[in-house]
């Protein structure tokens, strides 16, 4: 699990005590779809696939705090930038 949104969102899930199981009844996920997130085996959704719904959706499920809202969504922007810049380099590449 190297991307750091994943890890930061696993340790918010940790310290509500809420499992992976509840994630994904909560989010509507099919089974062991947040624990393959989570462990690595399956990428979260990118920008065009609403990771910014899917990350509101968690933190509403595990309840999060104002201050974990900010955390998620500063971790969340870089994400996006990340995101995009792959984006935007894949496009150069194939004009």
């Amino acid at each position: 699990m190297s991307d750091p949104l994943v890890r930061l969102l696993k340790r918010v899930r940790k310290a509500h005590n809420v499992t992976q199981a509840y994630v994904e009844e909560c989010m509507q996920l099919p089974p062991d779809t947040y624990r393959h997130i989570e462990r690595g085996r399956r990428a979260l959704p990118d920008l065009r696939h609403d990771l910014v719904d899917w990350v509101q959706r968690f933190e509403n499920c595990i309840n999060a705090s104002k201050e974990e809202r900010r955390e998620i969504l500063e971790e969340l922007s870089r994400s996006i930038l990340d995101q995009f810049r792959r984006l935007l380099r894949d496009i150069e590449e194939n004009s």
